[in-house]
Formats: structure tokens, C-alpha cells, sequence
């Protein structure tokens, strides 16, 4: 048996924290055998764990509790509060996951000392310092007490890189005319893109976006002679990397998250010596997988604009980026979060239809959003039987009582994802879909956020395109008949699929 048994006990059930607030609870020691006890302390920090090595934070330690005789059969409480950190916020990917802990460990001199580690959510909060409201360069989040660490380890590389030039100078010089070479095809290729679509202009407007956004780009050229063009395109791409091991025993694991191309021209002929310009509007993909760059965890963003022409080089742009959520991006093309953390989203303008990807005009939040019920009334007025099935509610007491980190409650819901059901939801938020799920039925539709009515269940649910001649407004209650698809963990909300009739 252990000397002693540990709880540590939040103040919200849900764990769950918005940057800069303050998380308070109580630490439970249960002494099982008399010991003496050279303090007791809790430790905060944030880590990776996955495929990668072990990314963490820096360890914040408060004591609890100093040198002292603990009695077998007495419980001690401790009270802790501190103010959770701004970011990383908590992430749950396929190679990745970032998470934020406590830790309490009683040091027991000459024995292991009993300890217990607790995760709680860290969701967007509080603007980071680093955040001034330029979005022209990427925002370097690195904390200023790994400075002296950094010089450190780029003086020792530079150290090994030199030793490793001057072991290898004899191949050195032998590889020398090699580099003439490789620029000369380079120069070469790029003269020959030149003779076909004369000087290419790429303006974008921001390297530090935001999902669901609007980006226009501008792209301009003057063909110097008539080109046939597979297309022009523009493609969002997001990977992790999870890179484990050292030296020749590295390894590094890849998975795309988002891989989104639109068609800015399809294919056809480009006619030379007339003026190639426009000015487009795209609509960046609806993501939670926000940039994150440390050592051996990443989670990587770039754009690549195209010019493919056939049987000859393309033209080809490309260039990082770096994802934030919004709350975090509090200007005008943005809109600013409520006291819940919810934001309004702006009028996107006009937008064009590409060929490959439906775009849906983006709205805010007081007006109504095309596609949904004038009210509430004309919403719901189709439908008979309960505003709520009693299964669902039946699925939400459920989740309730189930351990909220484990597997338990995804269980749960993998055993109700054939049935249909009715649900009546509080509508708090109406966004685009925009390939946020691999069925294509649902991929260019809409995605409505809310509470089932009557209960402080969180729902998410995904429309089809086809749908079209209904209006609603956020604060209006929306009734319909859904599938059941997920269960996200993260936000403690049901995923689901609306499969009413259109």
C-alpha cells in the first residue's frame, strides 16, 4: 500500500480554462502510514506527448505544505490557485497532443515519493504579449528564459558544424563545382517560366490568419505568347511532425491535417500579350490545429499558389503561415469575443465561386444567416412528435455520468451513431463547414453550434449543401432530426450530422 493517496480536486468539473483566468481546487492527502514529509508541493507546466519526444513548458512549483509529521488515518487538504497560461492551448491531433498538468509530489526523504499528475483544458483566453495586431510576420512565441539556452545550443552547433567542414574539407572541394550547377538549373528553369508568363506579381495580405477567414490574394502576369494552363490553384496545407529519436536514430512521423485547394482558373488558354489579373478572395479553411513550433512537435502551416501548365515547369509560390484562434486576433476582419468567448464574425463581401469549392458568405452573428428559418416557429413548424427524442436525452445522461478523460463517453456515443433522432437546439453560433469532415454531403454546408434546449449539453451540428430555403438567427431555437457522429473531447460536445429532409 502507498504511504499515502492523493486527489487533486478542481474547482469545475469540466476542467476546463480560458487563458489568464484563475484555476483554484484542493489537493486530498490521505495518509495511509506515519511519515515524516520534507513538504509537499504542486507543479504546473505544459507537455507534449505522442510520437515525438517530450516538448514541455516551463514548471511553475507553488509549496503546499512545509516539513512536517503526517499521522496514518488523517486526510490533509490543501488548497491551490494560480492563473493558467496563455497558450499553448490544449490540442488533441493523431501524432500531437499538447496538455496542461498539475502535479503533486509529497517528498519522503529515502523512499519514492508518492506524487499524482492531473491534466485540465486550456482554451483561448487572454491576447498573448507576443500578439501586437500585426499579422505581416510570424509571431515568435518562444519564451524569453530559453534565450540563454538557445545561444547556447547554436554556439555549440556551429561549433559541431565547423568541426564537421573541416573533417570533410577534401569532399568539400570536391563538391564545389557541383553548386554552380544546381543554381544554373535553377536560373534556367525560372528563365523559362519567364519566357512563357513573363514577370508573375503574388500580393497576399497577411502571414497570421485565422480559420474560416477570408484571404484575398492577388495574382497578375502578362503572358509573353499564347499558353495552355492546366489551372491555376491555390492549396492550404496543414501537417503535423512528431520527430523522435536523436542523431541516426531520428525519426520523423507526418500527418496531414488539412490539405484544401481551390481553383482560381480552370484549365484553358492563356492568350499572350493580354493582361492575366485577379483579385480573389479565398476562403481559409475552418480548422482548431493551430501553429505550433517547438523542437520536436510541430504543427506546420504553408499556402502554394500554381500556375500548372503542361509538359513544362510551373510557376509556384509558397510560403509559411501561421494559424491563431480568433480570440486572439481581436481587429476589425475579426470581431471581438463576448463574455462567454463566443465572437461575432464580420461580413466576408462578395465572393466568388470557384469551381471546385462552394463558398458560403460568412455573417454576423445578430443578422440572419442564409439558408436557415426566418423564426423559430417556421423552423420547427414541420416537424411532430418531442422537440427532443428521449434517447438523446437518454445519451446525455449517459456522457454525464461517465469519466470525462478516458474512453468511456466516445464509447458511449459509437453505440448510438445509427439512430436518428429529433433535437431541439439553443442556436449560439452559425458557421461555414467548409471541408471540416471527410463526407462530401456535409463538407460545403454549414455548421450550427448551440446547447440542446433545456440542458447545458454543447451540440455541433453539420449541414448539406442542398439545403437552402431556410433562414435562422443566433438566440433562436432550431429544431431538427440528426445523426449522431462524434464525440469531441476537447469541447465536451456531441459532433453530429443533420439528416432532415430539404
Amino acid at each position: 500500500m502507498s504511504k499515502c493517496d492523493i486527489t487533486i480536486e478542481f474547482d469545475r468539473s469540466d476542467r476546463i480554462y480560458q487563458g489568464g483566468e484563475t484555476v483554484t481546487g484542493q489537493v486530498h492527502v490521505v495518509v495511509n502510514r506515519d511519515l515524516t514529509s520534507h513538504g509537499i508541493k504542486l507543479t504546473r507546466f505544459w507537455k507534449t506527448h505522442g510520437y515525438g519526444n517530450t516538448d514541455r513548458g516551463e514548471q511553475m512549483e507553488e509549496t503546499l505544505d512545509t516539513d512536517s509529521q503526517l499521522t496514518a488515518g488523517e486526510t490533509r487538504t490543501y488548497p491551490f490557485s494560480f492563473v493558467a497560461d496563455l497558450q499553448p492551448l490544449t490540442y488533441r491531433g493523431h501524432h500531437i497532443n499538447i496538455d496542461h498538468y498539475v502535479r503533486v509530489d509529497v517528498d519522503v526523504p529515502w523512499a519514492i515519493d508518492p506524487n499524482l499528475e492531473e491534466e485540465y483544458v486550456l482554451i483561448a483566453g487572454e491576447i498573448p504579449a507576443e500578439i501586437t495586431g500585426s499579422r505581416d510576420k510570424i509571431i515568435d512565441f518562444t519564451p524569453e528564459n530559453s534565450t540563454e539556452a538557445s545561444l547556447v545550443g547554436k554556439v555549440l552547433g556551429y561549433t559541431a558544424l565547423g568541426l564537421l567542414l573541416a573533417m570533410l574539407g577534401v569532399v568539400t572541394i570536391w563538391l564545389l563545382p557541383v553548386v554552380p550547377i544546381v543554381y544554373g538549373i535553377i536560373w534556367f528553369r525560372k528563365k523559362l517560366v519567364v519566357s512563357r508568363l513573363g514577370e508573375v506579381r503574388l500580393s497576399t495580405p497577411h502571414l497570421v490568419v485565422v480559420g474560416g477567414q477570408s484571404w484575398p490574394l492577388d495574382l497578375q502576369f502578362n503572358p509573353r505568347k499564347n499558353t495552355q494552363i492546366n489551372g491555376i490553384h491555390v492549396k492550404f496545407h496543414c501537417q503535423e511532425l512528431a520527430t523522435s529519436g536523436s542523431g541516426t536514430n531520428k525519426k520523423t512521423r507526418k500527418h496531414t491535417l488539412h490539405d484544401v485547394r481551390h481553383t482560381l482558373e480552370p484549365e484553358g488558354n492563356l492568350t499572350g500579350g493580354e493582361e492575366y489579373r485577379r483579385s480573389l478572395p479565398v476562403m481559409f479553411p475552418e480548422t482548431e490545429a493551430y501553429s505550433f513550433d517547438r523542437s520536436s512537435n510541430k504543427i506546420k502551416w504553408t499556402v502554394e499558389v500554381r500556375v500548372d501548365i503542361p509538359m513544362f515547369p510551373d510557376w509556384t509560390s509558397s510560403q509559411p503561415l501561421q494559424v491563431l484562434p480568433s480570440e486572439f486576433l481581436q481587429d476589425s476582419a475579426i470581431g471581438k469575443p463576448d463574455a462567454r468567448g463566443d465572437r461575432t464574425v464580420p461580413d466576408a463581401g462578395s465572393l466568388v465561386d470557384f469551381p471546385e469549392t462552394q463558398v458560403v458568405e460568412e455573417t454576423r452573428f445578430e443578422e440572419t444567416v442564409p439558408g436557415w428559418s426566418e423564426s423559430a416557429e417556421s423552423a420547427t413548424a414541420a416537424w411532430s412528435g418531442p422537440d427532443t427524442s428521449p434517447e438523446l436525452l437518454d445519451l446525455i445522461e449517459r456522457i454525464a455520468a461517465a469519466d470525462r478523460f478516458g474512453s468511456e463517453r466516445t464509447e458511449i456515443v459509437e453505440r448510438w451513431t445509427d439512430d436518428e433522432l429529433n433535437v431541439l437546439i439553443d442556436v449560439e453560433r452559425v458557421s461555414s463547414t467548409f471541408g471540416a469532415t471527410e463526407d462530401a454531403a456535409w463538407q460545403h454546408g454549414q455548421t450550427i453550434l448551440g446547447k440542446i434546449a433545456g440542458t447545458d449539453q454543447s451540440i455541433e451540428v453539420m449541414t448539406r449543401t442542398s439545403q437552402s430555403d431556410r433562414r435562422l438567427s443566433r438566440g433562436s431555437q432550431w429544431r431538427t432530426r440528426i445523426t449522431v457522429s462524434k464525440w469531441d473531447s476537447l469541447y465536451d460536445r456531441l459532433v453530429t450530422l443533420d439528416v432532415s429532409p430539404d
